[in-house]
Order: structure tokens, then C-alpha cells, then sequence
């Protein structure tokens, strides 16, 4: 079989209207819920905790000016507002940078299989300036005050953040975590033009080239996110560490990707795209990836929550007492169900990640906990009295999110073939068989 007998139709994505729509509907809805919550005018509600609802809701009031965890220092503005524009950028980052760590992976291992998937891919880098924009208005709109606040405003007598300052300050952390962005926007591209130039002239160097860049840049992604991890997720809370961090934020990224990646499969394929070029034993791998990477994330949360307990230095404790308290435990145990118990059971047998409809369900329980993830990895910094926010205003930014998302990806997948026509492994790929 070769490209030849797949019709150019099948490849040649164009975007309904009707997505469009709904993506922009997605974005307009997502706006007016931000501005909403921006002007301080959303009701707040919490469930469980030692304070009630109203007295919350006095807490954070309409100017919302100083926080009611105590440790946040007054003068910062609407904490709401900026806590769920972060959300949003810890929920986006993994969106549009699990697609260039895809390709530079397969690249690096010359792996065939993947070369009809790929083209999809190599377009989630377009995504990237739109988390960028959304550390940008924390970093530089005021929200340092809020969501960082624990280390901006240290007293001088806190030593442990004192001899973390060469680390935690505001000039090199906006600095860096700025530059990170825009690098990997940079290795997006680069693979993106290499790729898609390849469909015009076929130079096999291109692919050679591209596995020298996959080299290169899974150096930096390594200590990239890394960087990233600690800074945006973890330093919310700076009293608190684990050296497995950078990893645990990983196992969700590729979580991410891999669903992410099924759910534009199971779209193509369902709107007649692609034909024989991409079929059930490539959509089977996109599976065995997104269980193997269920079972990795449960590894590295269990490790971290075991090396805590034994260890038993308050410092470390303190972080999963806020997490086991109130109505935080329940989220716990929603998180548990959703990243572990559901798609391990869900994925474990082999048919079921052939079958395109019974992936999307278990796709978007895996974006789900994605998002219960970061939500329960950043809100407690919050609500650390145990009581549980009920966020109807803050979907405003994951909504934006996730309409951008489709959106940008749709129409740059309009600009190309669905799949990279020259690859020199792709008669291999098409010939994949499990």
C-alpha cells in the first residue's frame, strides 16, 4: 500500500463551520466568565472547610484585596482571578508542548509507526503563545501578588525562603519562565518547517536533521519543564519540595498529549479523513501509551506521597495535610479514581483501544483528571482551611482553553496534508500491523 491509493480528500482537512462555531462560542462564553470574575462580581462558594460560605465570600469580597489564607499579603488584587488564569496555564502548557515532545521523540528513536499521526502533532507548537499570554498576565498583570505570594512576600525572617531568593525572585523567574516559552516555540517551529517542507522537495536530510533536533531539544525539554515545574506548580507553596516533582508534572504532560492525540484521531477518522493511511493499529499504540503512562504517573505519586510519609519532616507533611483535609480529601480520592483506578481498568484489555468511540470517552476522563490535577495541585494554596472551591466563574479561562486549542489546531491542519506524504518511514507505517 502506498499514499497513492489514500485520496487526496481524505488528506486534505477542512475545518467545518459548525466546529468553528462552537469553538468561538467556547472562547466567547470563556471571556465573559473571565471578565466576570476579573471585576469581582462572580458569587463564591466552597464545600466542606472550618469556614463557611459566607464568611469566605467576606474573606475574598469584591475587591478581594487580601487573602484568607493569612499568609498572603494584602494588596493583592482579585486572587480569584489570577489563581484561575494559572489554572488554565498549568491545564494549556502540556496541550502545546506534548505535541513537539512527540515528534522529537519519535525522531530521535525512528520510529515508524507514528509518521501517520505525527502531522497533527507538529502543529500543537501554534498553541503555545496562547499559554504564554496567560503567564504573562500573572507574571506582569499582578498576579506574582497572589499566586506566588507565599515567597514575594516573605518576611526576612523566614530563612528557607531567604536562602531560596538567588532562585525565587521576580526579575530572573519572569525572565526565565518567559525565555522557556518562547524557546520551545522555537524547536516547534523548526520541526514544523522541516516537516512540512519535506512534503514539497522529499530530501531525506530533512529527516536526519530532524533527529539531531529531537536530540537537542529532549536536553532542553528535560530541563526546561523541569524548571517550569518548580517554578509555576510547585513554588506556589515554597516550604514545600520533592525531587521527583519535575517527573510527577511530566507523567501528566504525556497523559495530555496522548489523549489529546486520540481525540483528534477519533475526530478525523469519524469525518472520513485519513482512510487506510492511519487505522486501528496505529490508533491501538496512541492506547498502550496513554495506559502505560497511567500506571507511570500512579508510580511517581505513589513514591512521592511514600518518600513524604517515611520521611515525616513537617515542611513535606504539611503539603498533603491540606490535601487530606475537609472536603480536599474527597478531591483526593476523585483523583485517585480518575487518574488511576478508571483508565487502568479502562485500558487494560486489548480490543477496547481499538475501538475509536470507547477511546474519546476514556480520552476525556483522562483530560478531566488532567484538569483535577492542576486544580489539586494549585487550590489548596487557596483554601487551605479544607473547604473546597465551587468554580463556575474560573471555567472562564479553561474555556478559552480549550476553544483556543481546537481552533488554532483545526485550521493549521487546514494548510497541509493530514499526514507527511514524503516521509521516508511512511510505506513502513502503512504497512503497521499489530
Amino acid at each position: 500500500m502506498s499514499t497513492s491509493v489514500v485520496s487526496e480528500e481524505k488528506l486534505k482537512f477542512r475545518m467545518p463551520g459548525r466546529l468553528q462555531t462552537i469553538c468561538l462560542a467556547l472562547i466567547g462564553v470563556g471571556l465573559a466568565l473571565t471578565v466576570v470574575l476579573a471585576l469581582g462580581l462572580a458569587p463564591h462558594w466552597t464545600l466542606g472547610g472550618e469556614h463557611a460560605a459566607s464568611e469566605h465570600a467576606a474573606e475574598h469580597g469584591a475587591t478581594a484585596a487580601e487573602h484568607s489564607g493569612g499568609e498572603h499579603e494584602a494588596g493583592a488584587w482579585n486572587p480569584r482571578f489570577f489563581f484561575a488564569i494559572h489554572l488554565a496555564a498549568l491545564v494549556a502548557i502540556p496541550l502545546g508542548l506534548g505535541g513537539i515532545f512527540f515528534v522529537a521523540v519519535n525522531h530521535l528513536a525512528g520510529a515508524a509507526w507514528n509518521v501517520t499521526v505525527r502531522r497533527v502533532a507538529e502543529n500543537y507548537w501554534w498553541f503555545l503563545p496562547v499559554p504564554l499570554l496567560l503567564i504573562a498576565i500573572v507574571l506582569f498583570g499582578g498576579g506574582m501578588d497572589s499566586v506566588f505570594s507565599h515567597w514575594v512576600h516573605a518576611p526576612a525572617t523566614d530563612e528557607l525562603i531567604q536562602k531560596k531568593s538567588w532562585w525565587l525572585n521576580r526579575p530572573t523567574f519572569e525572565l526565565r519562565n518567559v525565555i522557556i516559552v518562547l524557546l520551545w516555540i522555537l524547536f516547534g517551529f523548526l520541526f514544523w518547517k522541516q516537516s512540512t517542507s519535506q512534503d514539497a522537495d522529499g530530501r531525506i536530510s530533512r529527516t536526519r536533521l530532524m533527529a539531531k533536533l529531537g536530540g537537542g531539544f529532549l536536553v532542553f525539554f528535560g530541563l526546561s519543564y523541569s524548571i517550569s515545574g518548580w517554578d509555576l506548580s510547585m513554588s506556589t507553596y515554597p516550604h514545600w519540595f520533592s525531587t521527583i516533582w519535575a517527573v510527577y508534572i511530566f507523567a501528566g504532560m504525556a497523559l495530555t498529549l496522548y489523549a489529546s492525540l486520540v481525540l483528534w484521531v477519533w475526530y478525523l477518522k469519524k469525518n472520513g479523513y485519513y482512510g487506510d493511511a492511519l487505522n486501528e493499529n496505529h490508533f491501538h499504540d496512541l492506547g498502550k501509551f496513554m495506559f502505560g503512562h497511567t500506571i507511570f504517573w500512579t508510580y511517581i505519586a505513589v513514591s512521592q506521597y511514600m518518600l513524604i510519609y517515611y520521611g515525616h519532616i513537617p515542611e513535606e507533611t504539611v503539603w498533603y495535610q491540606y490535601r487530606l483535609t475537609g472536603g480536599w480529601y474527597y478531591v483526593t480520592l476523585l483523583l485517585v479514581l480518575t487518574r488511576f483506578v478508571a483508565p487502568f481498568f479502562l485500558l487494560v484489555r486489548r480490543e477496547p483501544k481499538r475501538d475509536y468511540n470507547y477511546m474519546k470517552r476514556v480520552a476525556i476522563l483522562v483530560l478531566f483528571g488532567q484538569v483535577l490535577d492542576m486544580f489539586w495541585i494549585l487550590y489548596p494554596v487557596l483554601h487551605h482551611d479544607g473547604g473546597v472551591p465551587v468554580l463556575l466563574a474560573e471555567l472562564g479561562p479553561l474555556l478559552i482553553v480549550g476553544g483556543s486549542f481546537v481552533l488554532i489546531i483545526g485550521k493549521m491542519l487546514e494548510r497541509h496534508a493530514l499526514i507527511p506524504q514524503k516521509d521516508p518511514r511512511l510505506e513502513e507505517c502503512l504497512h503497521f500491523h499489530q
